[in-house]
Order: structure tokens, then sequence, then C-alpha cells
């Protein structure tokens, strides 16, 4: 199974880039890589996306890129990515919100405890329902009930 999430967010909790970036380009329909210092093996894999991506802006502040794709991170199996998008020209141009999240086919706790047992990470579980984690730069678990999804925000809500 690849575990190029494991590269690109090795730190759950704290999970911001620094000065790197990964965003889809829809004018140029490729995956922007900027400053990550990743292994080749991570970036043939983020690349090798692209294929499967077809999105296009559909307003100025459009939802990010959800690509179906497998991989796990640390011990839960997810089967979507979601990064964000921006276009100068596609679809009029858009920006989407910094964020990035992998979906996962099994229940909030089980995610949260693959996490802790392989980073010693504590993430936060929210529930569908609930508001937005008031912090910035930080990982959490949202609880939808026979799924679960992992965001990494680089933004901050409030």
């Amino acid at each position: 199974m690849d575990k190029w999430a494991e590269k690109l967010f090795p730190d759950p909790v704290d999970c911001a880039f620094g000065e790197g970036g990964l965003s889809y380009n829809a004018d140029n329909k490729e995956m922007l890589i900027n400053n990550l210092a990743l292994p080749d093996a991570t970036r043939q894999s983020l690349k090798a996306m692209e294929s499967r991506i077809s999105a296009t802006c559909t307003s100025k502040e459009g939802p990010p890129v959800v690509v179906n794709t497998v991989g796990e991170y640390f011990g839960s199996r997810f089967n979507q990515f979601s990064l964000p998008i921006y276009a100068l020209n596609a679809g009029g141009g858009c920006m989407s919100d910094f964020y990035y999240s992998f979906t996962f086919p099994e229940k909030a706790k089980t995610v949260h405890d693959n996490i802790l047992q392989r980073t010693g990470k504590d993430l936060k579980i929210i529930t569908e329902s609930g508001r937005k984690p008031e912090f910035e730069d930080d990982g959490w678990i949202t609880d939808y009930g026979n799924y679960s999804k992992y965001t990494c925000s680089m933004i901050a809500y409030g």
C-alpha cells in the first residue's frame, strides 16, 4: 500500500508544510508541488493522480479537488484525497480554501487510534454537525458515522 500521505503529512497534528505546498492548477491541469522535500516515489504518486482529475473552477471560491485514490495513512486505508484548486482563467478563475483531507471507509475512532498508536499524536475528533475547530495549521478527524475524514487545515477558522 502506498504511504505517500505519511511523507506529505508526517505530523498529523501540526501538519503545515512550512514554505511548501501542494495544489491543483486547473489552468494547466497539473498538480503543483512547491518547495516540498519529498522522495521521488512520493512525487510520482502525486503526479500520477493528475490523469484522474478533471476539475475546473465553477466559482470564485471553489471547493477543493477530490481525487478517488487509495493509500494508507498511519495504519488506516483512505479512498479519497482532497487538495486545494486554483485557476486564473479556467471557469473564470478561483481559489479554494487551503486545506487537505483524506476520507477513510472506517470509523473515526479507528483512524484516531491508528494514528495515535503509530505517531503518539492524539487528534481531536469532531462530529459532522460540530463546529469547525478554531485552530490554525492543525489536523483533526471528523466523524461521519460510517466513514471519517482526516483534515489538515492551513487556514484559521473563527
